[in-house]
């Protein structure tokens, strides 16, 4: 096991080869609302997965033009290619300093820190880690090294924005539920309506 696989496992350590990126510059149409800035138990979503981001990783950035939601500390990027979650992720990979980034998005109803060591330590001999459930990819949630970039490079350029479809141009590690940690539906759940929010506004009171 190397040391950043160890790290992986280990809460206190934090992870200097990955950055954690957080999704941010969606338009939040359906919600009607930013998504970032909604809260919970009086911390917005964004606060929320920031928290579970800064335990794991060393570097966190915000892919988007999001200065609002930026500091010193947590940069935001904007788009290169700006309009999709393709975008999104090749302007966070190309920002970042370290040869992998970690996606999650800004609306994750349960940030789960348990969930994220465990794709991290399945990366080694990958471009790319996506855990795949009978709901389908979870390309928003997953690892990508910066390898992945020319791929998405000649994607973005010809305007095919369908984020899969690059998968198969890279050595893709793909998660099974079967594999995934206890809890796993949980920590991927994602709030995309109002009534999304009424229900986990309920949970937490």
């Amino acid at each position: 096991m190397t040391d950043d696989m160890q790290n992986s496992h280990n809460a206190s350590a934090l992870c200097t080869t990955a950055t954690g990126v957080i999704l941010a510059g969606g338009r939040s149409t359906r919600m009607g609302r930013d998504k970032a800035t909604l809260e919970i138990a009086g911390q917005t979503l964004f606060t929320r997965t920031l928290t579970m981001l800064g335990s794991i990783f060393s570097q966190v950035l915000i892919a988007g033009d999001r200065p609002d939601l930026a500091t010193a500390e947590v940069p935001c990027v904007a788009d290169i290619h700006p309009g999709s979650a393709l975008g999104g992720l090749h302007g966070a990979l190309s920002a970042a300093t370290t040869p992998w980034v970690f996606v999650v998005p800004c609306d994750l109803a349960h940030p789960d820190p348990t969930l994220v060591r465990f794709l991290l330590a399945k990366r080694d001999g990958y471009d790319l880690v996506v855990p795949r459930t009978p709901a389908g990819l979870e390309p928003v949630f997953a690892l990508y090294h910066q390898s992945c970039l020319p791929a998405m490079e000649a994607m973005l350029v010809r305007g095919d924005l369908r984020i899969y479809d690059f998968y198969r141009q890279v050595n893709t590690r793909y998660v099974d539920a079967s594999e995934l940690p206890a809890g796993w539906q949980r920590g991927l759940i994602n709030l995309n309506y109002p009534e999304d929010l009424q229900c986990l506004t309920k949970e937490a009171s």
